[in-house]
């Protein structure tokens, strides 16, 4: 039996900035994601890996472990609420080992290998940010980010990278005061999901990246108020967490479409003067539509926001400022909702975004 080491924090470092480097590059390389990368792992795990000398309170750990078997209740729960839909994932026996050889070793390698480099330098909140970047920055799908077409682009990023980088922050502070395996259960419960169940809850991408987002915050909230609370934290604290929560949760209830109403930005000014480019419009759910209503229906990928004219076998739509009728022929299932009111300005925010997400991806694909 060979004796089991310890690396010196440069050596480590230098390992880490390889392993990186190296998913940078070949991320999208078959034979890097199911044998080089685990492979990695697994040698990391049996040289270098030793059991720390202080071991990992258990309330941490189990506080770790409910939550995120909470969490994985609720989501499979949703399903009877949103649908389910058939995992990508193949989920016998066999492909489930697979997955663990692929998926969470590389994980446990990753959350071990960050405790090390922070446990250190905890204090030093540079150094903790650019071990942050550059783990988020492993685990980025940069084909998927780059060449996706720009709604995808959208997408990826709302659903896919926003929560990459939610959860590596939480597991950068948890790892500064906890232990590894705590991030280890939490991390491993995000992908366990698609891993074992067949049928998993359908959730578009806005729903997908705000739910683990959610599941991050409360984690965040309920280590730092109660597991890692100092003795000058008061009610008031306290209760400012509670009201920023109960906030968050309405507000994501709302854009959710939770509630009858929803917003959405305009990104025209096809219905000037009624609204106009910049604006946010709120729809509503109805179910009886009559000439005059302005509705809100999906094409293809894009979402409209114009007028009734009249009604036959499809609902024909104009825009106020347009001069002739939309060619589109607008069904019943199109519909999303009718128009209440609108909010200026408050929209132009989604249009910044959605115009700089068009350019990047026109240039990367003429690159």
């Amino acid at each position: 039996m060979f004796k089991k080491k310890m690396l010196k924090p440069k050596s480590l470092f230098f390992l880490f900035i390889i392993y990186a480097i190296s998913h940078i590059l070949l991320n999208t390389n078959y034979f890097y994601i199911h044998f080089l990368k685990p492979s990695f792992w697994a040698i990391f795990l049996i040289i270098f890996y030793r059991q720390e000398e202080k071991p990992p309170r258990n309330k941490e750990m189990n506080i770790a472990f409910l939550i995120s078997v909470l969490f994985f209740i609720l989501d499979f729960v949703s399903g009877f609420l949103f649908g389910f839909q058939k995992s990508l994932s193949n989920t016998s026996l066999i492909h489930i080992i697979i997955n663990g050889w692929k998926v969470i070793l590389p994980i446990c390698g990753m959350e071990i290998m960050r405790y090390k480099l922070l446990r250190r330098n905890k204090n030093n909140f540079g150094f903790k940010a650019f071990i942050t970047i550059i783990i988020i920055l492993s685990e980025i799908n940069f084909k998927a980010l780059f060449l996706s077409r720009n709604i995808d682009f959208f997408y990826y990023l709302t659903s896919i990278i926003i929560p990459i980088i939610a959860q590596n922050i939480l597991c950068t502070y948890l790892s500064c005061h906890s232990h590894y395996n705590t991030t280890i259960i939490i991390k491993i419960f995000h992908e366990l999901p698609n891993m074992i169940l067949p049928m998993i809850p359908y959730r578009d991408w806005f729903m997908a990246g705000t739910f683990d987002i959610i599941q991050d915050f409360i984690l965040y909230y309920v280590f730092q108020s109660f597991i890692f609370r100092k003795k000058t934290r008061n009610h008031v604290t306290h209760a400012s967490y509670l009201l920023t929560i109960i906030i968050s949760i309405l507000f994501v209830s709302f854009m959710l479409g939770l509630f009858s109403y929803q917003p959405i930005a305009i990104l025209s000014n096809s219905m000037n003067p009624t609204f106009q480019r910049g604006d946010i419009v709120i729809y509503k759910k109805e179910d009886k539509i009559v000439p005059g209503d302005i509705i809100v229906f999906q094409y293809q990928n894009q979402i409209i926001v114009h007028r009734v004219i009249y009604i036959n076998e499809y609902y024909i739509t104009k825009g106020d400022a347009n001069n002739t009728v939309d060619y589109i022929k607008v069904q019943k299932e199109d519909i999303k909702g009718v128009y209440q009111f609108s909010i200026q300005y408050l929209g132009y925010p989604s249009i910044w975004l959605h115009e700089w997400f068009t350019k990047e991806n026109e240039f990367a694909r003429k690159q």
